[in-house]
């Protein structure tokens, strides 16, 4: 077994495809502290390039071909953004090297809200229009809103906000009434009490906020479970591949890493190289289907 840094440049540039505030930078910074864990003797500059999330990070990738100093965090947003602009840039011309986590999302709403619980969101929405936020149209928070607006019956306007984080300030400030996002990025405002947790969108509790029960309970049986891993540059090649794959099953199995699944409710779903660029083509048929039935796709698309 190839040793930990074979064949790999002493400098890692990790990009970090979202903006302060959102769940990305804890990953990479998680990231970090599980690869110095596990023995892997490199540094790691990281990169931020959130300002167009996904997209800064693929054009960055893809002007360093075959470059084994550069990996991005990447999600969904890797397949949302080509999809929705049309983009000829793609995750198949980029090098999937591997899944990491499972991600799990709330429902949140202002800590003064009158909607006590779930069963009272529930039942507010239907009565009267209301507004929930995110970054794009077409992103995890709109299509989670598509789906809860169909399931209650209700009238919901979707506004757009300046970034993912300002999904947050947009709710303590009233311009939205609710929203939808994951532990990493909410525990924050949960401590400082300006939000509140109203449930978990997921088939069962999630022990990040074990006394938070799912939108099920309520009758609405909207979940969705969203991926996060690592991306490289185009024609990475195979034994540099086979480092990555080695090196984060031994990050992944450190405690560094085991508190950073535990402290954000998220659930460790490694899957490496080909099984992952496999899973990718999925989640691509998924969108591409969900956004058409939506009307979000480009005319040409």
């Amino acid at each position: 077994m190839a040793p930990l840094g074979y064949a790999m440049p002493q400098l890692l540039d990790l990009i970090v495809h979202g903006p302060p505030g959102s769940a990305p930078p804890v990953l990479a910074a998680s990231l970090v502290e599980a690869l110095a864990e596990a023995g892997a003797d490199r540094e790691i500059r990281l990169l931020p390039r959130g300002d167009d999330p996904g997209v800064d990070a693929m054009h960055l990738l893809a002007q360093r071909p075959g470059d084994a100093g550069v990996v991005s965090t990447c999600t969904p947003v890797f397949l949302q953004a080509p999809l929705l602009r049309g983009m000829a840039l793609t995750h198949r011309a980029l090098t999937p090297v591997a899944r990491l986590v499972s991600d799990h999302f709330f429902l949140v709403v202002r800590a003064d809200c009158a909607w006590q619980d779930a069963r009272a969101f529930v039942s507010g929405i239907a009565a009267r229009p209301s507004r929930t936020g995110g970054y794009f149209r077409g992103g995890i928070n709109h299509l989670l809103a598509l789906s809860i607006a169909s399931h209650v019956g209700a009238e919901v306007d979707f506004v757009v906000t300046e970034s993912e984080p300002a999904v947050w300030q947009a709710l303590i400030d009233g311009t939205i009434d609710w929203a939808c996002g994951v532990a990493a990025e909410l525990a924050p405002h949960v401590r400082d009490g300006s939000v509140r947790l109203l449930a978990a969108l997921h088939g069962e509790r999630r022990a990040v906020f074990p006394d938070v029960p799912t939108l099920m309970e309520c009758g609405v049986p909207v979940t969705f479970t969203m991926w996060r891993g690592l991306m490289g540059p185009p024609a990475l090649g195979a034994e540099h591949l086979a480092v990555w794959h080695e090196t984060l099953q031994r990050a992944t199995r450190t405690r560094a890493w085991q508190s950073y699944l535990l402290e954000h409710g998220q659930t460790g779903s490694y899957l490496p190289g080909a099984a992952f660029a496999e899973f990718l083509e999925t989640e691509w048929d998924w969108y591409r289907h969900h956004f058409a039935l939506a009307g979000l796709l480009p005319a040409h698309a």
